[in-house]
């Protein structure tokens, strides 16, 4: 018998079928029921060995087996009794008491619970009629901002630890054991089908200063803030919330990293491509300034769309007078008349100037120092190369 099973497992070796060796306790297995025959039901679990789950667990209330040869089903894997891989069809332990407790503990097997308040560096969580705890670090995959939202919920656990030390009753339960068991289970199927230019559907799960993070369900992808929205004053904290559903483009990925890069913008149509077919050189419509620089003043034109009016346009606000700052003129808020003078809409830039500028500023160079200072230059370097070394050329002494 034992040649026959070393000669059967060398048949499947040379054949390339690929079956399991050994499960996880707890681990979710896709099985299909080969007999209902005995005290057990006998499964296909893809491995050498097939597996039993107790018949009780199939008997219906009115004596009937729900079981039936053929039948796909979903089981867990509990361990190995008698030689045996033994799993359960219950996803979850049912019942009161320490029997119920050890069932759970020892098969891996999730158990629900009452979280009943807050103490001491977790929770106190009510499982199977007896007090569990819970550390803060082990209720989510991220810690939540307020802590008293899961109190008074029902959430489901994995009892991370069982049994009696020098204080007592020892029982520790984690709700993120479960989540990351969970998310590594989809983890695998959505790397192997996730490629760039992909529109997914994701859940957002943190929001940072430098953008957001979505959980695209088993691996997590992040969203730059430049990829939030086309309006670039806009914070991530304005524009989305944990929890919330959201489609993002796939960006990149590097498999080998398993990093993940996201864009929500992508999805939202270009308002510089609106704008580019709307409104043309020469046009005047009012801006709101939204920033203002050492070299000029932003100007919101439409959603997502700003021009930018330099401190020389600026001046004209001044009665021609040169200003250090557009802080002189302008104050973010204030919206202004503005003509449209150039528009790049490749590069994203539009210049401006107030209605008010109809004239060049007097005594202000032919190329602003302000919109284009390498320009300036230039023209300067032209202007006085003629002058030489001498300090007193072109003065009328």
């Amino acid at each position: 018998m034992k040649d026959s099973k070393a000669d059967f497992a060398a048949l499947l070796a040379a054949s390339g079928m690929d079956y399991r060796r050994g499960f996880n306790p707890g681990e979710e297995v896709r099985a299909t029921v080969v007999s209902t025959k005995g005290h057990y039901v006998v499964i296909d679990v893809g491995a050498k060995d097939e597996g039993v789950v107790p018949k009780e667990e199939f008997i219906l209330e009115d004596g009937t087996l729900r079981a039936k040869e053929g039948e796909r089903l979903t089981v867990w894997f509990v361990g190995m009794r008698q030689g045996n891989l033994l799993f359960t069809a219950r996803n979850k332990a049912t019942g009161r008491g320490d029997a119920a407790l050890r069932q759970a503990f020892e098969a891996g097997t999730p158990i629900d619970g009452l979280v009943k308040g807050e103490v001491k560096g977790g929770y106190e969580v009510e499982v199977a009629g007896q007090r569990a705890f819970c550390p803060y670090s082990q209720m989510d995959l991220h810690r939540a901002k307020d802590a008293a939202e899961y109190i008074g919920t029902k959430q489901t656990f994995l009892i991370s630890e069982y049994g009696e030390d020098d204080r007592g009753s020892n029982l520790i339960v984690s709700r993120r054991a479960l989540l990351e068991r969970e998310r590594n289970a989809k983890k695998g199927a959505l790397l192997a089908e996730l490629a760039e230019g992909q529109v997914r559907e994701g859940t957002v799960t943190r929001v940072m200063d430098f953008g957001v993070f979505v959980d695209l369900g088993g691996a997590e992808g992040l969203v730059p803030t430049r990829e939030m929205s086309w309006d670039r004053g806009a914070k991530p904290e304005d524009l989305a919330k944990p929890g919330d559903t959201v489609e993002v483009l796939v960006q990149h990925f590097d498999p080998v990293t398993e990093r993940i890069s996201l864009s929500l913008r992508a999805l939202r149509q270009n308002p510089w491509e609106a704008f580019a077919a709307q409104y043309r050189v020469g046009d005047v419509l009012n801006a709101k300034i939204v920033r203002i620089t050492t070299f000029g003043a932003f100007a919101q034109l439409t959603p997502g769309v700003d021009g930018l009016l330099s401190n020389g346009r600026l001046a004209a606000l001044a009665k021609g007078r040169r200003i250090a700052s557009a802080h002189e003129v302008v104050e973010e808020g204030q919206t202004l008349e503005v003509k449209i003078e150039s528009i790049d809409a490749n590069e994203h830039k539009i210049a401006l100037k107030p209605v008010t500028a109809e004239e060049p500023v007097k005594d202000a160079p032919a190329n602003d120092p302000d919109s284009d200072p390498s320009a300036w230059i230039r023209a300067n370097r032209a202007k006085n190369a003629g002058l030489g070394n001498n300090p007193f050329a072109g003065l009328n002494l």
